[in-house]
């Protein structure tokens, strides 16, 4: 992936679409994009294969919808990335499968883990930099968003016992939370201005 994204990275330069100063900031983009276009086609592949299409979906927008303003645990390479993001949610097929036999357990375990979302917000990233206000406004709207979508999945819970759809979503928030808590088991966040994040 690096390697094409760097060929690619060149050809823009060379026609003038980049300017050279920028050309590993887009190589290193354009692998980010390759490497997920791949992973979400290979995802795809195996929610087809195994006929969980609607499902591998539903479980995908909740968990990103939550990731994207709470982050959580990255791996050190991008390869590591990759791999873990596809095994990650080709898990969620047995996972389900086991958890809706267990529905008022389920519930419990989804409403501590909003809980823990919430509790925790967002985590501090070391590569992205965050300002303290940008942080301050990531963790609202992790907070925002974790109401809206944790009440909305329990509620299902609650109406729905039987309905396995309602199982990936509850998935998607289990896994934010222990990838929040393994950020901090870990301590795999930038500890800065801690004092003032409380």
């Amino acid at each position: 992936m690096e390697y094409l994204s760097t060929i690619l990275a060149d050809r823009m330069c060379k026609h003038e679409i980049i300017r050279e100063d920028d050309k590993t900031y887009y190589a290193y983009s354009i692998q980010l994009l390759l490497e997920k276009a791949i992973g979400i086609l290979l995802i795809g592949i195996f929610a087809f294969v195994f006929k969980s299409v609607i499902e591998i979906a539903v479980f995908l927008v909740t968990f990103s919808l939550i990731r994207i303003h709470s982050d959580g645990i990255h791996c050190k390479t991008s390869i590591g990335c990759f791999v873990s993001s596809v095994l990650l949610t080709l898990s969620a097929i047995p996972v389900t499968s086991f958890i809706s036999s267990y529905p008022v357990v389920t519930f419990a375990v989804v409403l501590l883990s909003a809980v823990v979302i919430f509790v925790i917000g967002t985590i501090r990233d070391p590569n992205l930099g965050l300002t303290e206000q940008e942080f301050v406004v990531l963790r609202k709207r992790s907070r925002i968003g974790i109401l809206i979508i944790g009440t909305a999945v329990l509620a299902l819970l609650f109406l729905f016992p039987a309905n396995h759809y309602v199982y990936y979503s509850a998935l998607g928030i289990i896994y934010n939370a222990l990838s929040l808590i393994g950020v901090k088991i870990l301590k795999a966040e930038d500890t800065q201005n801690d004092k003032e994040r409380v």
